[in-house]
């Protein structure tokens, strides 16, 4: 059972009508375009709604599927919260749905460390693991910023590195009528607290430490240089873990999907292409 649906608000730029999908307890919004490849893309903590240039970069090479988690955009939020493990879940009754036997997976910041998870617990169905600005390890010394706690006022800052001036409706602010007033704003809230029942308890999980090594899967990390949200020692570890190649995605903060589309996109879809030959 899902709770009521209420109005979500469309963001002005990039916004896509998804496809809806019933699935045992839950149902999902999703957009799928492109051909080749299946390359299933798990969204961060924010940026829901929307099929940017960075799907769009992505879908001119690979059949991309870009789910929004339960309680995200337009997929509601289930009566009984869910937590990683039923997203899990989730997502391999929605590869059933969609009959795609085995995908390629990749997945942005909180969104990463869902595409681990899914590596881990669906090993067969995963071909290729690829995360980007990750969250989801413990580096000591190195944590990543508390996203729950920032000031809105700041966010331009932290998610951009100040240089948010053609991005003004998808900064994650005050709710000021650039950023989509207050109906935005609470959608951005609730979404929030979506993340929070995913990783308000723990902020990373240990076991990644002993689980990523035994993957033997193909790794990408993706990692932005001027990353204020996710410090370089985290995609870092993320390598080391996966015996994973990275890529470096200069002049871009966390924002790197928005910022540097194009690059980030290429990245992953150069791994895509290699890995799949």
């Amino acid at each position: 059972m899902t709770a009521p649906v209420l109005a979500v608000p469309r963001p002005a730029r990039w916004y896509t009508e998804p496809l809806t999908v019933e699935l045992p307890g839950a149902t999902v919004a999703y957009r799928r375009r492109g051909g080749g490849e299946p390359v299933l893309f798990l969204h961060g903590h924010w940026l829901t709604r929307r099929w940017t240039p960075f799907h769009a970069r992505l879908a001119e090479s690979v059949d991309l599927v870009a789910p929004e988690h339960p309680g995200f955009g337009e997929s509601p939020a289930p009566v009984e919260p869910l937590d990683r493990d039923d997203l899990v879940l989730v997502y391999r009754d929605l590869l059933d749905a969609l009959e795609l036997p085995a995908v390629h997976v990749v997945g942005y910041g909180l969104g990463a460390w869902l595409a681990a998870d899914l590596a881990v617990w669906l090993r067969p169905r995963v071909r290729s693991l690829s995360v980007i600005a990750p969250f989801g390890l413990r580096v000591p010394g190195s944590p990543i910023a508390d996203v729950f706690i920032l000031d809105p006022t700041t966010y331009d800052e932290v998610y951009f590195g100040g240089d948010a001036a053609d991005f003004a409706a998808e900064v994650p602010g005050v709710g000021t009528p650039a950023q989509g007033g207050v109906e935005e704003f609470a959608q951005r809230y609730g979404e929030l607290g979506a993340a929070a029942r995913l990783m308000w308890q723990r902020r990373y999980d240990l076991k990644l430490d002993t689980r990523l090594p035994r993957l033997g899967l193909p790794a990408l990390v993706v990692a932005a240089a001027e990353d204020r949200v996710v410090p370089a020692a985290h995609p870092a570890r993320w390598a080391e873990l996966l015996d994973a190649r990275t890529v470096t995605v200069p002049g871009a903060g966390h924002a790197l999907v928005l910022q540097c589309p194009q690059e980030t996109a290429d990245a992953v879809s150069a791994f895509v292409q290699e890995v799949s030959r």
